[in-house]
């Protein structure tokens, strides 16, 4: 089969929806399709080409991570227009496009089927981000139509957990499928160097390190862990806490730091490369995924609760709908990060908890994880792409 696979952003750095369709990409070749990727950068074309020795185009937009909101917006919009010509002049039996940018590209082909995958929908979270003023929430409606346009275009759509599926149109769900998100178990798997690991961060074996790696949003959470970090600092003898990351709410993190006095207790590591998170990890002794409970985060699997369960790193997260269906207490501990004062004692909790209950819980999540490790996760989304 012909198959074109659109995804804006390149494969050097896997920390995103970009990570999926790596993994999707070499199971189609592995499956000797014809494959063609639509990238925005011509860099990141050329990359691929030479990676995986297959074609790939680019459109002559370069869009960073770090670009502003309105940067990005005025970019999307010339990567829409300028990789829907490119489509125009080609043919395909399949397209495929992940998240509203690239399904927006796909959108509307009539010589080819269409796939179109969600792993969030971004009306929700410009709405979490954009909470009042009219201008924004018919932004966040025009956003919503533009994702119910593309699921209803689409001849198949996947998403991540049911809980997104019960956020899909009546009308369109008899054509969705859910697959979860995984993590690459090869790559992060659990490290019995801890002590080693936290040296090269300056830590010793008597700190209690609370880790966090990704992006750092106001939908990301991190602020609930700052706000209780005096009370974890009284309660926990030498706990320290290991940031991973980078985005436009860390300077809002760091002034409720500032402002509690427990700027000595925080590293700031600043943006990580995806290949040095595993180190970060093994320094780690409990990882927290503290997104708050919004639409945009309730049907969610995050990649740091996936990624932390594979490399052997306890984890707590907020009790959402879309955590719940691959995780359970069995594997990992549950919170409520908008409540601080549950959230630091059940950080606490944590911390007394016996050894042995918690490497039995390391073991139990490392067990589940296998089963979605991002080669049998190609696998399942490829079967889709070809119409199974």
């Amino acid at each position: 089969m012909r198959i074109c696979l659109v995804t804006a952003w390149g494969f050097q750095h896997l920390d995103g929806s970009n990570l999926r369709t790596y993994f999707l990409l070499m199971e189609l070749l592995k499956r000797k399709h014809n494959i063609t990727v639509i990238h925005a950068s011509a860099s990141d074309a050329e990359y691929t080409k030479e990676t995986f020795n297959c074609e790939s185009i680019g459109a002559g937009i370069e869009i960073s991570r770090w670009d502003t909101h309105r940067q990005k917006l005025i970019k999307y919009i010339k990567f829409i227009n300028s990789a829907k010509k490119i489509l125009k002049t080609m043919d395909f039996d399949v397209v495929f496009g992940i998240s509203l940018l690239n399904s927006l590209v796909i959108s509307g082909q009539k010589r080819s089927k269409s796939i179109a995958m969600y792993v969030d929908f971004m009306s929700n979270y410009y709405s979490f981000v954009h909470e009042t003023g009219l201008p924004h929430k018919l932004f966040a409606r025009f956003l919503r139509f533009l994702e119910r346009y593309t699921i209803k275009k689409a001849d198949r759509v996947i998403v991540i957990t049911n809980a997104m599926k019960k956020l899909v149109p009546v009308s369109c769900r008899d054509k969705v499928c859910v697959i979860p998100d995984g993590a690459d178990t090869v790559k992060f798997i659990p490290r019995n160097i801890k002590n080693e690991a936290k040296k090269i961060f300056g830590l010793t074996s008597d700190n209690f390190v609370i880790g966090y790696q990704g992006g750092i949003e106001k939908f990301d959470g991190l602020q609930f862990l700052a706000e209780i970090a005096p009370e974890l600092v009284k309660n926990i003898p030498g706990v320290r806490f290991l940031i991973a990351g980078r985005g436009s709410y860390l300077e809002t993190v760091k002034e409720i730091v500032d402002k509690n006095k427990t700027t000595d207790n925080f590293i700031f590591l600043g943006w990580v490369a995806s290949e040095k998170v595993p180190d970060v990890m093994a320094a780690t002794d409990l990882n927290v995924v503290p997104v708050p409970n919004h639409p945009c985060t309730a049907p969610l699997i995050t990649f740091r609760l996936v990624e932390s369960m594979a490399a052997g790193v306890n984890v707590i997260v907020n009790d959402l709908p879309g955590m719940r269906e691959i995780v359970d207490e069995s594997m990992v501990f549950f919170t409520d990060v908008q409540n601080p004062a549950k959230f630091a004692e059940d950080i606490i909790k944590v911390y007394k908890t016996p050894a042995e209950k918690r490497l039995a819980m390391i073991k139990n999540a490392r067990n589940k994880i296998e089963t979605l490790d991002w080669r049998k996760i190609a696998g399942l989304d490829a079967d889709k792409v070809e119409m199974r």
